[in-house]
């Protein structure tokens, strides 16, 4: 497609902002004139590429400073332009959404540590202003569109990278069609003969299941007429790496994906949803274990709709996607539909909702300061984007919601810091765990606390998944180390288990008035448990007395003193 600076201002016009022609003019011929000697890797104009940006930009329907900083986005990293020339020329505003996307331009070791280093000054930017992230996903999306003209180990690089970051975050920030478009374009390249096969089958399965799913759609059109629902409803199909990622982890063939087509109902409101819902489920049959209800409990990225596998008309299976006329915009333009212009068409960058988003992203950037190795913050980076969650609740039904894989420790510390600081104990559904435990969807934590501050144990920065989590152990182990002239033991209690038997314990510790550092329970064989406890004492003497009120416990096997310091 050729674009020129008149498609950007239509574009931009047509979203209903008050859009200054004039300074986008003025910025397409600056950036023109700086990129006039240089040429991209196609051959064509190096203005081509962020012209592409710029008509993306104007698309997500943003404002004139960030279309401007679209056509400049490049001129600091590539041309003899300054940060400060930008300032002068244009404004402080856009030169930091320009500073925010340029890359370090400084030597590294090896590509990890560069790689590092522009995530950290790319989310540090966005942290300040979501339009630099913005701007950063058109960039991307442009550049994985033109990969045939790059080497092959860049394409795999590049491709590699989208797939692992930047469709992360579209998805996080709930720009799923968005985060669909760069994955396809970046599985195009990182694994061509897979992104054909997968192609030519799926139209394949379109062709032969088009004309039953249409019946479908139709039946269902009418019933819902019936009933004076006023409906959209549309067939669509699950986009291509979304396929691939499926039929690679769940090891089937695509005729047996049961949500390959979806059919998409779209009514008035939260209301009718579940009207719609009793009505299609009279008309067809559930598939068992398929429904998902994301509007009582909405994903982390925002969507929300009433999902489930169906059999319709001869048997032919598909998803049955039921949501407002709102929650479909929110689906597919997620973050975009909450950025509310105010006075001079000014984004809110103070909006809650923006901040809540990469609360993870901030602690990884924090990790960062604390551990100098790229690759630990670039897979603390991963982990907080990445797509699976798990779905907890407090005792009080407050559902929190954490990476995949994480422990209990991660839930005591996305409550609150002084939770995690202080946790003693926990138990799961009821029952007395470890606090390392691993949480899975529906789990309802309990955490039981200790007055004083925990002495975390340092293996648990290789259990917990999130990055607050780490940033606060790290804090408390670096206070263990100011308190090396107290004294501190430790104790192994092996034990036959029975409930309530670490409360018992604490209480006869706490009973001395001395202060518990640390817990951890292991099961052992034969129902016996070993319980580890770091102690801060004062007394010579008070050791023996503790070991004593704790044997005094009638299920107690061994009490053995550890090390001390």
């Amino acid at each position: 497609m050729n674009l020129t600076i008149k498609d950007i201002l239509i574009v931009a016009k047509r979203k209903g902002h008050n859009i200054n022609k004039n300074l986008i003019q003025k910025a397409y011929l600056y950036a023109k004139e700086k990129h006039k000697n240089q040429k991209r890797k196609s051959g064509e104009e190096y203005i081509v590429h962020p012209l592409n940006v710029a008509f993306i930009v104007a698309q997500m329907g943003l404002d004139t400073e960030t279309i401007c900083a679209a056509l400049l986005h490049d001129v600091v990293e590539d041309t003899d332009s300054t940060y400060q020339d930008i300032k002068k020329e244009f404004s402080e505003e856009i030169a930091e959404l320009v500073e925010g996307v340029t890359k370090i331009t400084q030597m590294f070791e090896t590509n990890e540590e560069k790689q590092a280093e522009n995530f950290k000054k790319l989310f540090t930017a966005m942290e300040k202003d979501i339009r630099v992230i913005l701007l950063k996903l058109a960039d991307r999306l442009h550049n994985v569109r033109t990969l045939e003209h790059l080497s092959r180990e860049k394409q795999i690089s590049i491709a590699k990278e989208t797939i692992d970051i930047y469709a992360p975050i579209a998805n996080k920030l709930g720009m799923y069609d968005f985060k669909s478009k760069l994955e396809d374009n970046a599985f195009k390249f990182l694994y061509p003969e897979e992104y054909q096969k997968i192609l030519e089958d799926v139209e394949k399965q379109e062709k032969e299941r088009k004309i039953f799913l249409e019946q479908t759609k139709n039946n269902i059109e009418k019933k819902l007429r019936r009933y004076r629902i006023p409906a959209i409803i549309n067939i669509e199909r699950k986009h291509l790496y979304n396929i691939y990622i499926k039929l690679k982890h769940k090891k089937i063939t695509l005729p047996e994906m049961k949500d390959l087509f979806a059919i998409k109902i779209i009514v008035k409101d939260k209301k009718e949803c579940y009207i719609v819902l009793g009505i299609i489920s009279e008309m067809y049959s559930f598939l068992p274990g398929t429904f998902k209800d994301y509007i009582a409990v909405p994903r982390n990225n925002m969507y929300e709709a009433l999902q489930s596998g169906m059999i319709g008309e001869k048997g032919v299976i598909f998803e049955a996607q039921i949501c407002s006329v709102e929650m479909n915009r929110i689906s597919k333009y997620g973050i975009l539909a909450y950025l509310s212009y105010i006075k001079n068409d000014k984004i809110d960058l103070e909006n809650d909702l923006i901040k809540e988003k990469f609360i993870g992203v901030k602690n990884s950037l924090e990790l960062k300061e604390k551990i100098n190795d790229p690759k630990i913050f670039l897979n603390a980076i991963k982990q907080e984007l990445f797509e699976e969650e798990v779905y907890v609740f407090t005792p009080k039904g407050k559902l929190i919601i954490l990476p995949n894989g994480s422990c209990i420790i991660d839930f005591a510390y996305k409550v609150s810091i002084h939770l995690g600081n202080h946790i003693l104990s926990s138990t799961v559904n009821g029952k007395e765990m470890p606090v390392i435990t691993k949480l899975k969807n529906g789990d309802i934590i309990k955490i039981i606390t200790t007055t004083n501050e925990i002495i975390p144990n340092a293996n648990w920065l290789k259990i917990v998944k999130t990055a607050m989590a780490k940033n606060e152990i790290l804090k408390q182990l670096e206070k263990v180390k100011e308190k090396i002239s107290k004294c501190i033991v430790k104790l192994d209690i092996i034990s036959k288990d029975k409930e309530g038997l670490v409360l018992q314990i604490t209480e006869n510790i706490k009973n001395l008035n001395v202060n518990i550092l640390s817990l951890n329970t292991t099961f052992l064989e034969k129902e016996l448990v070993k319980i580890e406890i770091v102690l801060e004492i004062n007394q010579a003497d008070s050791l023996e007395e503790i070991r004593k009120s704790i044997s005094s416990i009638k299920e107690i096997k061994e009490v053995i003193s550890g090390s001390r310091d």
